[in-house]
C-alpha cells in the first residue's frame, strides 16, 4: 500500500518502532551449538581428510578408483587414439606457427597429456599444442633467427609460463585472469590469424633461402623479394591439399545433418564422418606418399620437405640448459652492449611469458567449459589452472613448448565417445610409439602440406562474425549499444597487426581496465518519469520520452557502486542536475528522491560525501527521500541519517521508513511539498493509481512552461 504518513517533529518518537519492523528482512535466527551439527552442511573443509585434500589436487585418485572398466575403457582407448593420430599431425602443423623445430610439436603431445589426465577435471579435453598459444610463442621469439635458440627457448617459456599457472591455481586466483573479453580476445585471435597466414606463405611458396623475419611489413617485404624463386610443384601441392581439406569440411557437415535425420541407421554415413574428422592425417599420408614418388634417382624430394627427424623419445633435459637459455639468463661473459639488450630481451621474454599462461589457460577453459555443459558436469577453473600449468612445466623437461587445450579436437572427444580423463593417457601411447617408428616416414612431409592445413584452419579463426554484432551495434551503450566493445575490437586487431601480439593485446587489456576504472568512476545518474501506459512503472526519460514527471520533486536512479571511486563524481553530478532542472523549470526542486537500488555498498568515504550533499541541500530548502536500498546499504543510511546529530536538531532524511519502493517514496514527497491536500483524489502513486495530471508533467509541458527555454529543449537532457 502506499505510504501517506506526513512526517513532522512530532511524529520522531515513532521511527524506532517503524525501524525495527524494516528490519525484519535482515532477522536471522542465531545459531547454538546445540543446533550447529544441524546447520553445518557436509563436505564443508572442516569434514575434509587428508586423502580427500589430496585426491582434491591429484584428481585422478577421484576418477580411477570408480573407473568402469568394462564400459568406459573400449570407448577412452578408440577415442584417444584417433584424437592422438590427429593431433600428431597437428603439433607439427602447430610448432611451424612457433617457428621451431617441427620434432617439438610431437614433444608437446607427450607428456603434458599425461600430466593434465592426473590432474585434470575436464574428461574431454585435449592438451597439447594450440593454434593461438603458437602464436603467442612465435611473437616470443622472433628476436632469434636461429631455430635451434627458438626450439630451446621454447622449452625455457614451457617452464615459466607452467610456474606462473601452478602458482596461481594453487592460490585460487582463476578469477585474476578473466580481463580478456570476448571482444578483446576476437580481435586478438583475427589479428594473429593474420599475422599466420603471412607467416606461413613462406612455406607454401616453398621459399627455403628466404630469412626469418618479425614484423608484417618486414614478411610481405621479404616475400616480394624472394618470390622469383617459388617452388611451383609443392605451390600446387599445398592449394591442392587446402582444396581437398574444404572439401571434406563441406562433407563432413552434410554427414553430420544426415545423422542427425530420423531413420534407419547407415553406418557408412558414420566411417565417412571419421575419415573426415582425420582430414588432416589423410592429407598427410596422401602428400608423403606424393614426395615420395615424385623424387629423383637419388630419392632427393622434388618440393620442401620437413627432412631429418631425430627418432625415440624425447630426452630428459632441463629447459635452462642450453646454449641459448644460458645466453638469455645472464650465464655468459657478454659486452656492456649485449648485456643492456639480453637484459631487454630477458624482461620482454618474462611479462611475455605471464601473457602466454593466461592467454592458454582462458582458451583450454572455455573449451573445457563448453562441454561440460553439454555432457552437465563441473570442472574446477582453479584446479584447471593448475594442471595446464603442471603439464607445461613437466613437459618443459622433455622438449615441449607451452601446451593448450584445442577447441577442434575438445569437441571431437565428445563425438567419438570419450568418457574419462583415461583417453589422454593413450596419447602417451600413441604419439610415442610414432616418435619412434614413424619418424623416417615423416621426412617426405612436405612443408607446402603444413602451410596448407595451416592457412586453411587458421582461415576459420578470423573471427568476422564478432566485428559484424558489434558493428550493427554500433550505438551509445544508454542505448543498447556495443560501440565501446568495437573499439577495443578494432584496437586489439589494429595493434596486434602493427606491433605485434604481446603490445597488441597487453595495450587492449589496458584500455579494458581503464574502461572497467571509469564505469566504477563514473556511473550514469538519470532522471525518471513514471509510464502511465506501461502500468506507471518509473524509467530513464531520456530513453522513454513519455516519461511524465513531478513539479518540485526530482526522482534519479544511481547506476553503479557508491564507493570512494564514484563518491566526488555522484556530488557533482547530483549538484549539476539539480541547478540545471531549476534553471529549466518554473518551479524549484524541493524534494530529491534518490533510488539506490543498484548500490550494493557504501564505504565510508561515500557516508561522508552523502552526508556533505544533504547538508548542503538541507541548506538550500532541499529535502531527501532514499529507496530501493537494499539489506546493509539501508542499515548504513538509517545508522547514518535518520537520527538527529548535535550539529543537526533533524534527521537528514525526511522519511519515516525506509523499506520502501519508489512510488512510496514519491508520495512522501508530495506530502512534504503541500500537506494540506494529501488525501485529495489523484495525489497517490501506486502500481496501479498514477499521479493526478495536474500534478504530472511531459517534455512538451515542461517546454511550453519554462521562462528561462524560449526555444525547444532537447528531451534527452530533461
Amino acid at each position: 500500500p502506499a505510504m501517506k504518513t506526513v512526517m513532522s517533529g512530532d511524529k520522531l518518537d515513532g521511527l524506532k518502532k517503524e525501524r525495527s519492523t524494516s528490519r525484519r528482512g535482515d532477522f536471522v535466527i542465531p545459531i547454538t551449538k546445540k543446533d550447529d551439527s544441524y546447520w553445518r552442511l557436509p563436505g564443508g573443509d572442516e569434514d575434509a581428510t587428508v586423502f580427500s585434500r589430496v585426491a582434491s589436487v591429484i584428481t585422478v585418485l577421484q576418477w580411477l578408483p570408480s573407473y568402469n572398466w568394462r564400459e568406459n575403457f573400449f570407448y577412452d582407448v578408440v577415442g584417444g587414439t584417433t584424437i592422438a593420430l590427429i593431433c600428431l599431425v597437428q603439433t607439427l602443423a602447430h610448432a611451424s606457427i612457433a617457428t621451431t623445430d617441427v620434432i617439438q610439436g610431437p614433444y608437446c603431445a607427450f607428456v603434458p597429456p599425461f600430466v593434465y589426465a592426473l590432474l585434470g577435471t575436464s574428461p574431454h579435453a585435449s592438451i597439447s599444442s594450440g593454434a593461438i598459444a603458437a602464436i603467442l610463442i612465435a611473437d616470443q621469439l622472433k628476436a632469434w633467427p636461429d631455430m635451434q635458440a627458438r626450439t630451446e627457448l621454447a622449452s625455457l617459456l614451457s617452464f615459466i609460463t607452467g610456474m606462473i599457472l601452478v602458482v596461481m591455481g594453487l592460490a585460487r586466483a582463476a578469477y585474476a585472469v578473466r580481463f580478456l573479453s570476448q571482444s578483446l580476445i576476437s580481435g586478438f585471435v583475427t589479428g594473429g590469424s593474420v599475422l599466420i597466414i603471412v607467416g606461413q606463405l613462406k612455406n607454401l611458396l616453398g621459399l627455403t633461402m628466404m630469412p626469418h623475419t618479425s614484423t608484417v611489413l618486414e614478411a610481405i617485404e621479404k616475400l616480394v623479394e624472394f618470390s622469383p624463386q617459388t617452388n611451383y610443384i609443392g605451390l600446387c601441392l599445398g592449394l591442392t591439399m587446402m582444396a581437398l581439406l574444404q572439401i571434406m569440411m563441406w562433407v563432413k557437415k552434410w554427414t553430420v545433418e544426415e545423422l542427425k535425420k530420423k531413420g534407419k541407421p547407415r553406418p557408412w554415413l558414420i566411417v565417412i564422418k571419421i575419415f573426415t574428422e582425420a582430414k588432416e592425417l589423410v592429407l598427410v599420408v596422401i602428400s608423403v606418399i606424393f614426395a615420395y614418388v615424385s623424387s629423383d634417382a637419388d630419392g632427393k624430394p622434388l618440393l620442401p620437405v620437413v627432412g631429418h627427424i631425430t627418432p625415440g623419445l624425447p630426452p630428459f633435459k632441463m629447459p635452462w640448459d642450453s646454449d641459448a637459455a644460458a645466453k638469455l639468463l645472464g650465464q655468459t661473459d657478454l659486452s656492456h652492449t649485449q648485456t643492456v639488450i639480453e637484459n631487454y630481451v630477458l624482461h620482454h621474454f618474462f611479462v611475455g611469458g605471464m601473457l602466454v599462461a593466461v592467454t592458454s589457460f582462458l582458451t583450454t577453459y572455455a573449451t573445457s567449459k563448453k562441454q561440460a555443459l553439454a555432457h552437465s558436469y563441473s570442472i574446477d577453473a582453479s584446479q584447471e589452472m593448475f594442471a595446464l600449468g603442471m603439464a607445461g612445466a613437466c613437459g618443459s623437461f622433455f622438449g615441449s613448448f607451452p601446451p593448450s587445450g584445442s577447441l577442434s579436437r575438445t569437441s571431437l572427444a565428445s563425438e567419438v565417445g570419450v568418457k574419462s580423463q583415461m583417453s589422454g593417457l593413450m596419447k602417451i601411447v600413441v604419439v610415442g610409439g610414432s616418435l619412434m617408428y614413424l619418424t623416417e616416414v615423416l621426412f617426405y612431409l612436405p612443408k607446402a602440406t603444413l602451410a596448407a592445413i595451416i592457412l586453411r584452419s587458421t582461415w576459420s579463426l578470423v573471427d568476422t562474425d564478432t566485428a559484424k554484432t558489434l558493428w550493427e551495434g554500433w550505438k551509445p551503450r544508454r542505448e543498447g549499444g556495443q560501440r565501446r566493445d568495437m573499439v577495443v575490437w578494432l584496437l586489439s586487431l589494429i595493434l596486434t597487426i602493427w606491433f605485434g601480439v604481446l603490445y597488441g593485446i597487453a595495450t587492449s587489456v589496458l584500455i579494458s581496465l581503464l574502461m572497467l576504472i571509469r564505469d566504477a568512476a563514473v556511473p550514469r545518474v538519470v532522471i525518471l518519469g513514471q509510464l502511465e501506459s506501461q502500468g506507471f512503472i518509473w524509467r530513464d526519460v531520456e530513453v522513454w520520452h513519455e516519461g511524465r514527471t513531478i513539479p518540485q520533486i526530482l526522482v534519479v536512479e544511481f547506476r553503479g557502486a557508491l564507493s570512494f571511486a564514484s563518491a566526488d563524481w555522484f556530488q557533482e553530478e547530483m549538484e549539476r542536475i539539480r541547478i540545471r532542472e531549476d534553471a529549466r523549470n518554473p518551479y524549484k526542486i524541493k524534494v530529491i528522491v534518490m533510488t539506490f537500488g543498484s548500490v550494493h555498498d557504501l564505504d565510508p568515504t561515500a557516508l561522508a560525501m552523502l552526508r556533505d550533499l544533504l547538508t548542503a541541500w538541507r541548506a538550500h530548502g532541499v529535502s531527501c527521500i532514499i529507496c530501493d536500498a537494499k539489506s546493509r546499504v539501508r542499515l548504513l543510511i538509517e545508522s547514518h541519517f535518520a537520527h538527529p546529530t548535535a550539529k543537526n536538531k533533524r534527521p537528514l532524511l525526511d522519511q519515516s521508513a525506509f523499506m520502501i519502493g519508489i512510488n512510496d517514496a514519491v508520495n512522501m514527497a508530495m506530502a512534504h511539498i503541500s500537506p494540506k491536500q494529501e488525501d485529495a483524489p489523484g495525489r497517490t502513486v501506486s502500481g496501479s493509481v498514477g499521479v493526478s495530471s495536474r500534478f504530472m508533467r511531459t517534455v512538451s509541458d515542461v517546454q511550453d512552461s519554462s521562462p528561462l527555454s524560449p526555444q525547444r529543449v532537447n528531451p534527452f537532457r530533461i
